[in-house]
């Protein structure tokens, strides 16, 4: 090496050592994930395999990095089977005033649960369920955190498990016959959908993914004819195969997360995605892949991305993020990681959230399977309810509920994000009055009891940024409240236009509240007012 070679070679080591030290750092800064105590932790590392496509990296930059405050849920169980040392794999809907419970446990030979199998003409009544079985609990609250009673829920003052009974249980024959578990319930038009890992022997062996109906969440008859949605890939590999399902109901799709140990050589399962227009899967059918989704032959087709490295867990799209959040379990809670709508970035950090319960976490979703709102701050904040179970290694077993706000979010930036995060609230006005928003209008309502009566999802004590929001209608006092013959009613506001009241009943209250008067319209009459959106 001659001297001016040597030369560069010595002035350039400093400036690469100094690069190389920099990136390393800026690596560790965006790796970390953000827990309940607001501090940063690393996560913990995957593995992937040569068969298969890695977890996508985290970007460089996160879109934002989201606060957690609001703190909430206990030690207490707020539910448990005749055997809550089993319980686990909780879904949760709210549903109008309360909030609904599937879990699978053990009933200790309580009836199990009798269902129709579609296409049969009459009911299979279920098989006499043995001590060893589980199988699908419901039960309903107030709130997550209980205590939840009802079909498989724990009244006061009775022992635990002492009133349970299943909802769903395994059959006679088919893949389901020894083995129902882990439910994943939505409800779409009207149908609940429950899907649910079953298998005819041992849980740890054989499994598959089935899908049953109802219309109630109670009685439930299986789909697609009793046969499974979902088969493992590779039939011979790993004896788990596939289950442990998560849905969410999007644009249109059914998106099913699940876990399959049998493409996952040197994992107990990776976490997969499908998605399909079709609730039983049979028809378009994709599959999330390294460039996004793709069409496959059927659900059998072989995984080639896992998109977490997990055993279990649950799926929600966050409106206010729009983004899909994944909560799985990891070494120190459970861990929301976050994805764009074709899975390919992440928008936000992760957030860890601890407390009681380790297993099997369950998140409180809306019937659709999408976050919930804020009650307080829907613009800014996204509610996260989780259950979990304590098994092995809590003296007292059972369902626990943890839950936090993750605040900061950007939300109502713009005039579309305004009226599509704020649909349904009331809040105060400029002018002393309340605003309420409603299919993209707003809607000055002279009275704050009447715009009490008319919001759907709550009223706001403070009034949120609106950019470039103009007054569609007002509701004054004493506006007519029209009632067709046939008995519809509806308020005729000052834009000329008819506004249907989603409940003939709050025609009585609003007309008492805002001192209007009752008159009925002729079929004529009724037929030449414009229509506006449904109100209530």
């Amino acid at each position: 090496m001659s001297g001016r070679t040597r030369t560069a070679a010595t002035r350039r080591a400093p400036v690469l050592a100094h690069a190389l030290a920099l990136l390393l750092a800026v690596g560790l800064a965006v790796t970390g994930c953000t827990t309940v105590e607001g501090t940063s932790t690393s996560p913990g590392a995957s593995s992937t395999s040569p068969s298969q496509q890695p977890d996508a990296e985290a970007p460089s930059e996160f879109a934002a990095r989201l606060s957690v405050t609001r703190h909430r849920g206990g030690q207490r169980v707020i539910a448990a089977s005749g055997a809550p040392a089993t319980d686990h794999g909780a879904t949760l809907l709210r549903e109008g005033n309360s909030t609904r419970l599937w879990w699978c446990g053990r009933t200790g030979g309580t009836k199990r649960a009798g269902t129709k199998r579609a296409g049969s003409k009459h009911a299979s009544r279920a098989s006499q369920a043995s001590r060893t079985s589980t199988v699908i609990l419901h039960g309903s609250a107030r709130s997550p955190g209980g205590p939840f009673t009802g079909a498989g829920g724990t009244k006061r003052g009775k022992k635990s498990g002492a009133t349970a009974s299943t909802v769903l249980s395994g059959g006679k024959r088919g893949f389901d016959a020894a083995h129902t578990c882990d439910p994943s319930v939505i409800k779409v038009d009207g149908v609940y959908y429950l899907y649910y890992t079953g298998t005819t022997g041992k849980p740890s062996t054989g499994n598959a993914i089935g899908v049953a109906t109802s219309k109630d969440g109670l009685r439930w008859r299986r789909a697609n004819g009793g046969a499974p949605i979902v088969r493992p890939a590779q039939p011979k590999r790993n004896g788990y195969g596939a289950g442990r399902p998560a849905v969410v109901h999007l644009d249109g799709w059914f998106y099913l997360l699940f876990s399959d140990s049998t493409d996952s050589p040197g994992k107990s399962a990776g976490q997969y995605l499908l998605r399909s227009r079709d609730p039983a899967f049979r028809k378009q059918v994709q599959a999330i892949g390294a460039r996004g989704f793709r069409p496959v032959q059927g659900t059998g087709a072989s995984r080639t991305r896992s998109i977490a490295d997990a055993a279990d867990a649950d799926l929600m799209w966050v409106d206010l993020l729009d983004a899909f959040a994944i909560a799985h379990q990891t070494g120190t809670g459970t861990t929301l990681t976050f994805w764009d709508r074709g899975f390919n970035e992440h928008p936000n950090a992760p957030v860890t959230v601890r407390g009681p319960g380790s297993d099997d976490p369950g998140l409180v979703r809306t019937l659709a399977g999408h976050a919930l709102r804020s009650e307080r701050d829907p613009c800014g904040a996204v509610p996260v309810d989780l259950v979990r179970a304590a098994r092995a290694t809590s003296k007292r077993p059972g369902l626990r509920h943890v839950g936090v706000d993750l605040g900061g979010a950007p939300g109502c930036a713009d005039r579309a994000d305004a009226l599509r995060l704020l649909d349904g609230y009331a809040f105060p006005s400029p002018e002393h009055t309340m605003d309420l928003i409603v299919d993209g209008e707003l809607i000055r309502v002279e009275r704050r009891s009447v715009a009490t009566i008319l919001a759907s999802n709550g009223v706001l004590a403070r009034r949120p940024q609106l950019p470039g929001i103009g007054v569609t209608a007002r509701l004054n006092s004493g506006a007519p409240v029209l009632r067709s013959r046939d008995g519809q009613t509806g308020l005729l506001l000052d834009d000329g236009r008819l506004w249907p009241l989603r409940m003939p009943a709050l025609a009585k209250r609003i007309a008492r509240r805002n001192e209007s008067a009752v008159r009925t319209a002729g079929d004529i009459a009724w037929g030449t007012y414009p229509v506006a959106s449904v109100l209530g």
